[in-house]
């Protein structure tokens, strides 16, 4: 990932979390753990565990969802940034 304007990637990743936590998602694989992504909370764990999270998390449905408005946005990311 790059982007022309500093930082653009983080604002990236924490949109991108947002949407995924409104649309009921409850893993997110990022295939290797980074500095920039343990600044996030981002964790590795074992794969025996992450094929646990797997199993119970395709017992929820989840979809993509578009924000139908700003409030709906800045709610999401101000939940999203409190963690």
């Amino acid at each position: 990932m790059f982007s022309c304007a500093r930082d653009a990637s983080k604002v990236a990743l924490v949109h991108l979390v947002a949407r995924l936590s409104l649309g009921g998602y409850r893993l997110l694989d990022t295939q290797f753990i980074t500095d920039h992504l343990t600044q996030f909370g981002a964790i590795e764990i074992p794969a025996r565990d992450y094929l646990i999270e797997l199993e119970d998390a395709l017992k929820y449905q989840a979809a993509f969802p578009a924000f139908a408005n700003g409030d709906q946005w800045t709610r999401c990311l101000r939940k999203t940034l409190s963690k």
